[in-house]
């Protein structure tokens, strides 16, 4: 009975010294978070994904699941509004309305106060907003003077990113503009005569390197497309416009589309998108997401062509102060040797 004893003892000792990652996962509870990102099929929305699926395939204890919105003001509005979505939420954050909801200013007028701890995750993705045209003599935003240009209703981030962009040709030029509420349609309205020029989106697959959203692509399968430049002092205009963030400037180079497409170096606006997130998630949690991203950085460009630009020269590429990034992700950053903030955003970005 002795010798049996004994023998349980050592075999129980083994286990444990066999096992020590066992004991020490259950002893941290699991932690469950949310991507909110924009419509389901959409880069953000796969990239949000990517990042959740890392999660639970990597982290001992942070699980994470996907879920789709209209985009940033949603956001900012859901998750600020809600105790327990601020603790267990990160989400899909443009620059220029992370901007005005930490100022509290339209359209974040409503609640200021459930907006203004509002910080930064890290960099998720850029793209170029650029205009487009079926018209060679069309060359910079200048020329679009009393011209018909198609976008997105008034009161979205789209159209103010259409209105900002022409903005810093001039106020005769943005004044003179013939606005058609089209959106994706009005690339067949190109074809049909009724307008001349179109807002449109080039992700960024790399450093120098984009590609097409969809609609784009049809379109260029069907007709010759030429790119509207906006030039570095009209980029600098938009900044001082509309504020800093305005002036996020993204330069697609010649033939970066293939095909000497486009036939000259354009620079648009920056669309960049961040992940956000609010002061109450905890700080270890942040730093988890960002661990298990970075680690498995590789990995996000099989997600999304647009996550192959989630490297660490670009983790920190947003227009934000330091002190607005969440205190997780500053520590993340800092250990790594990670720059990050605004100053470092328009050395990545610089306007060109």
């Amino acid at each position: 009975m002795r010798k049996l004893v004994l023998l349980l003892t050592m075999l129980a000792c083994l286990g444990l010294a066999a096992f020590p990652a066992w004991g020490a996962e259950s002893a941290k509870d699991i932690y469950r978070v949310e991507a909110r990102t924009t419509t389901f099929g959409g880069s953000s929305y796969i990239l949000g994904f990517g990042i959740c699926d890392l999660l639970n395939k990597h982290s001992p204890w942070v699980r994470g699941s996907v879920l789709e919105s209209t985009g940033t003001p949603e956001n900012i509005r859901s998750v600020g509004q809600d105790a327990g979505k601020r603790k267990r939420t990160f989400f899909t954050l443009s620059a220029e309305m992370f901007e005005k909801a930490r100022k509290g200013v339209p359209p974040y007028d409503d609640k200021p106060e459930a907006y203004k701890d509002l910080m930064v995750l890290g960099f998720q993705q850029a793209l170029a907003g650029v205009i487009i045209t079926l018209d060679p003599e069309i060359k910079t935003l200048a020329d679009l003077k009393g011209k018909r240009v198609a976008t997105w209703p008034k009161g979205t981030t789209k159209f103010d990113l259409t209105y900002t962009l022409i903005a810093g040709a001039g106020k005769e030029v943005v004044d003179s503009i013939k606005w058609q509420f089209t959106a994706y349609a009005g690339y067949n309205d190109m074809i049909l005569g009724k307008v001349d020029a179109a807002f449109t989106f080039l992700p960024e697959v790399g450093p120098d390197h984009y590609t097409t959203v969809p609609k784009l692509k049809e379109l260029m399968s069907k007709r010759k497309v030429y790119f509207v430049t906006a030039t570095k002092a009209m980029r600098e205009r938009s900044a001082q416009l509309f504020g800093e963030a305005y002036g996020s400037t993204a330069t697609v180079p010649a033939g970066a589309l293939g095909d000497g497409v486009p036939r000259h170096k354009v620079t648009g606006w920056n669309i960049v998108l961040g992940w956000g997130v609010y002061a109450d998630m905890p700080e270890e949690v942040v730093y988890e997401i960002l661990k298990i991203a970075d680690q498995y950085r590789a990995e996000m460009g099989g997600y999304h062509k647009a996550g192959k630009s989630w490297t660490p020269e670009r983790y920190g590429a947003y227009p934000a102060k330091k002190e607005a990034w969440h205190p997780g992700a500053r520590k993340f950053f800092e250990e790594k040797g990670i720059p990050y903030g605004t100053e470092y955003f328009f050395k990545v970005y610089p306007m060109e």
